[in-house]
């Protein structure tokens, strides 16, 4: 397991292909952080198409640009979804007004537990083994 930690998050690649992210308790996440973060997480997946569960569990704050920038097409290019895993009744309700404020470019959805993020991860999957591949929008 190849782990990395940038100046705000740890993150790596799980046994099941996902992007494991673990944002660093008390940091001030600013646009310039924030590049550097997904410009890692790009390095670490080989800019392939990945699943990402992020572990919101520890406080931190974040810049409007920073967030606006985190939910756009450039930052988001190799992610297919994203579950954000948080214990927090304030970390839910903040990340639930991110959603809808910034709408991320990919699937994002806030959870409680990782067992039920995990499961919501792996619906994208096409079959066990098979590459991950978007889900087509229902009408």
């Amino acid at each position: 397991m190849n782990k990395v930690r940038t100046s705000v998050a740890e993150m790596f690649i799980d046994d099941d292909g996902i992007l494991q992210i673990k944002m660093l308790d008390g940091v001030h996440i600013t646009l310039e952080k924030v590049k550097e973060y997904f410009e890692v997480s790009h390095q670490l997946t080989h800019d392939t198409k990945v699943l990402v569960m992020v572990d919101n569990t520890l406080d931190y704050s974040i810049t409007d640009d920073a967030k606006r920038y985190a939910s756009s097409s450039v930052a988001l290019k190799n992610r297919i979804a994203t579950a954000v895993v948080t214990n927090s009744v304030i970390n839910r309700l903040m990340g639930s007004l991110y959603i809808k404020l910034y709408k991320p470019m990919v699937p994002t959805k806030m959870f409680y537990n990782e067992e039920t993020a995990l499961k919501w991860l792996k619906s994208f999957y096409v079959m066990p083994g098979d590459k991950f591949i978007k889900p087509k929008k229902r009408k």
